[in-house]
């Protein structure tokens, strides 16, 4: 997977799961049905007025139920309408994050030598491969000059992290 393909992948659904739970918590929440019923609902009220009969101890003790059995009714509504806006999304996100590890980004990875450390690659760039002789617009010598092949140290000397701690750390005098 291509790094664009990724940011592509990851901003639609983002912007999917928004634009799901815009719509759907505008239809589900704010355009709310008269079927559903709480405790000040006209169909709550209406049911207070004609079952609750008898003294002020029945007539309290009918509504107080009425309005507990419409407060569960209307929790129960309520929270399946949550649902039904916050858990598609979530699926959805969750989807989205086992799909990108199981299908990484893949970097180019540049040459590696075989023992892949710094010093090693570097010392593959400061081989300069000699001219052939009678090379067109080479300088050749009357004479052989001593051939001696350089190292990295040799160029641009570096120590070691080992040494370096070495030569900080003050030692007793003998």
């Amino acid at each position: 997977m291509t790094k664009s393909k990724r940011n592509f992948l990851v901003w639609s659904v983002t912007v999917s799961c928004i634009a799901w739970m815009a719509v759907v918590g505008w239809l589900l929440f704010v355009m709310m049905p008269a079927s559903v019923e709480h405790h000040s609902s006209a169909a709550v009220k209406d049911r207070m007025a004609t079952q609750c009969q008898g003294s002020f101890r029945d007539r309290y003790e009918c509504k107080e139920a009425i309005i507990v059995e419409s407060g569960r009714d209307t929790f129960w509504t309520m929270a399946g309408r949550f649902l039904a806006v916050v858990v598609p999304p979530l699926l959805l996100s969750a989807w989205l994050s086992s799909y990108l590890k199981r299908n990484p980004v893949r970097m180019h990875v540049r040459h590696l030598d075989e023992g892949g450390d710094w010093k090693s690659r570097a010392q593959m760039h400061t081989k300069a491969p000699t001219p052939p002789p009678g090379h067109a617009g080479g300088f050749e010598p009357e004479e052989e000059m001593p051939q001696r092949p350089f190292s990295l140290d040799d160029i641009a000397p570096v120590d070691d992290w080992k040494t370096r701690a070495q030569n900080k750390t003050r030692h007793p005098p003998k």
